[in-house]
């Protein structure tokens, strides 16, 4: 089954107007729909990788140093 999505960009928003940009090329060959699907496919997985944690440093009193 196939599902047509459509959507609008504000290119008065600076965000919204780089993703028309990003886009503007492939949308001239129909190629639209599978960058968006690549970009948002490998923002799915990036989420779904375990985050690893940040070592927190200790912090370091007057006395100490």
């Amino acid at each position: 089954m196939i599902k047509r999505i459509e959507f609008t960009l504000n290119l008065a928003d600076p965000q919204e107007a780089a993703i028309y940009r990003a886009l503007k090329h492939s949308l001239r060959y129909r190629r639209g729909g599978a960058v968006i699907r690549q970009a948002l496919g490998e923002h799915l997985v990036s989420q779904q990788r375990p985050s690893v944690p940040i070592n927190k440093q200790e912090k370091v009193s007057d006395e100490q140093a």
